[in-house]
């Protein structure tokens, strides 16, 4: 009769484990989007890859397009771009350059193969000077309302919630109004400019790829 000492026991679980994992399919083990895939039509970015949310036989599944081909540019959040109003009253001479060059500098910032994000607008929607409210499902499924504005080349992003209670602010040219109390926001740089609001709105981090404007 045989005797399962300690050490051949080990070995037959280790054994069984290999066995085990040599059956199950690859793609259980391959790393691919941790984002709910909720439509068919969906789109995001993972690791500086294009993904679309397709649907075959009933169920809904991401399937990657390509890595992201026109190069992802990150744009600058309000905080850094809310000094530039200031700077040209001090330094008058760099005010010409200074749109110019924040269009092109954040583009090799974070390194775009790492970059991930859901799509919420194209650039092409968007007007110079103007904001506008939007909404998109985030990474996780959560339906978020996001207020974009447009300042030259440069996309900036806000969380479209008021700070007092919560409503949806709407789009006003270069403001944002809430409907429910009368605060009123800059849209570029998410500052209260009438209260109630006790707080600016957040700022979002937005990434470009072509026409495709993200969150991420």
């Amino acid at each position: 009769m045989t005797e399962f000492t300690p050490k051949r026991r080990s070995f037959i679980i280790g054994a069984g484990s290999a066995l085990l994992v040599s059956f199950l399919p690859f793609k259980a083990f391959a790393q691919g989007p941790t984002a709910v895939c909720s439509r068919a039509g969906q789109k995001i970015i993972f690791k500086g890859k294009n993904y679309v949310c397709t649907k075959s036989k009933g169920k809904l599944a991401w399937s990657v397009l390509a890595p992201a081909k026109p190069p992802i540019l990150i744009h600058p959040t309000p905080s850094s771009a809310a000094p530039a109003p200031a700077t040209p009253a001090a330094t008058p001479s760099h005010t010409p350059p200074a749109p110019a060059k924040t269009s092109s500098s954040p583009a090799p910032a974070p390194t775009p193969s790492k970059v991930s994000g859901y799509l919420v607008a194209h650039l092409s929607e968007l007007t110079d000077g103007q904001s506008k409210v939007v909404s998109a499902k985030d990474l996780t499924g959560q339906l978020k309302f996001i207020a974009l504005y447009l300042a030259g080349n440069v996309v900036i992003a806000h969380s479209a919630i008021c700070t007092h209670q919560g409503c949806t602010v709407g789009e006003s040219g270069k403001q944002l109004a809430c409907p429910c109390h009368g605060s009123v926001y800059n849209a570029q740089t998410g500052a209260v400019e009438q209260g109630p609001a006790p707080l600016p709105l957040p700022a979002y981090k937005v990434a470009q790829i072509g026409n495709d404007i993200y969150i991420v």
